[in-house]
Parts: structure tokens; sequence; C-alpha cells
């Protein structure tokens, strides 16, 4: 899933000729706190609702004053891992996606962002969670895991490495079985140890209400 094709496409950007009065109309409209500044479709830069009130005067137009102005951006063509790199890193709700000649293609909100890479990694889906700690990188073998999981007529849809040393290290697996015990089972008698696991009674009440409830909260 490339940037391209997360873009929030009813949210306009901000030009030049555009008041500050405007603008925090416009961010309070859309519950934003940051929008684009896009001239001839050429982007500019992140306007932030402090940086039009810093200039005590909402009645003049933004490129009047509002010069040199933060510009964080994705290229359209970057894979969604970008696009979450890139977010964790800002302190802003909109990502600005552009193309390879700098011109304006839209932004990527946090909720789309978030909605999206749930959707791409079965995390809203149904399934069991485990958690693995592992010591060095060579104990982590991938293939081996998956024959596991898959001796018990299961499939992983998803996987992440935390990383918390260079001896030590969690994979967290997500799979396609709601009833986990067999393969706990299973990694326990190949002397894996299992940190925590998660079936669907848990993910099902718990971490789909956190998720709906963190859609809720970017969307207030």
């Amino acid at each position: 899933m490339l940037a391209k094709d997360i873009i929030t496409e009813n949210i306009p950007p901000l030009k030049s000729s555009d008041t500050g009065e405007k603008a925090i109309d416009w961010m309070m409209e859309f519950k934003l706190s940051h929008l684009p500044l896009v001239d001839n479709r050429v982007y500019i830069g992140l306007v932030s609702e402090e940086d039009i009130l810093d200039f005590n005067d909402t009645t003049e137009k933004l490129g009047a004053y509002l010069k040199n102005l933060y510009k964080p951006y994705v290229k359209a063509s970057e894979h969604i891992f970008e696009v979450l790199r890139v977010a964790a890193g800002l302190n802003s709700p909109v990502i600005p996606v552009v193309d390879e000649e700098m011109h304006y293609l839209g932004m990527i909100t946090l909720q789309s962002l978030l909605y999206h890479f749930a959707a791409m990694t079965s995390i809203s889906g149904a399934g069991g969670v485990i958690v693995l700690e592992l010591g060095n990188k060579k104990d982590y073998v991938l293939s081996d895991i998956a024959r596991i999981v898959e001796s018990n007529d299961a499939h992983i849809l998803s996987s992440f490495v935390h990383q918390h040393g260079e001896d030590s290290h969690t994979v967290t697996i997500k799979v396609d079985k709601t009833d986990i015990r067999h393969i706990i089972a299973t990694f326990e008698r190949f002397e894996y140890e299992v940190k925590a696991y998660f079936e669907e009674t848990d993910l099902g009440e718990i971490y789909k209400d956190r998720f709906d409830s963190l859609m809720n909260y970017l969307n207030i």
C-alpha cells in the first residue's frame, strides 16, 4: 500500500491569498491543527494554528507573513511504512503527499493512516495474538515460527519485531485462528518463551474497543 492510495480527498489545502481567519475556520471545520499551504500546485509548507495566532492579525493574507514554513512530506510512491515513520516524528495530524516534482497531490490524515494500517495488518480482524520473547537475532527465524503455526492448521496474518537491545527482542504474531491453545503448547514444546497471548475473546472485547475509541478520538 502506497501513500497515494490513502490520501484523504475531502480536505482542501490553503493558498497564500487566503487570510488567517479563513485558515482558522477551515481548521475548525475539519478538526485539524495544521493544513498544507499550496500555490499553483507547488507545496509551500505546513501551516499551524499557532503560526496564525502568533501574528495577531487574522485578516492578513497568509503569504504576507508565513515564510520558511516547516515542510514535511512523503512522496506518492512511498510505502505506508515510510508514511508511518514520517508521521511518528511529526506534531501534526496530517502528512502532505507530493509527486517527484514537489507538486501537491493531497494529504493523509492520522485517522486514515491508522485505518489503512490496521486493515493491511489484519489488526481489526478475527484471530489470536502470540508474543514470543527471543534472545539475539540468530534466534529469530520466521520460517521456523511459521512452521509451528502451520503445523496446527493456522497461518500467520502479520508479524512485528521489537528489539529491546542487542540480546533481547520480542516477536508478535497474529494468526487466523481464535483458539490458539495448541499453538501455544507447540511453541512451549520447542522451548520458545511465550511472553503473552490473546485469544479472540480478549481481542474482540479489548483491542477492537480500543481501536474504535482511537478512531472516534481522532475524529472529534
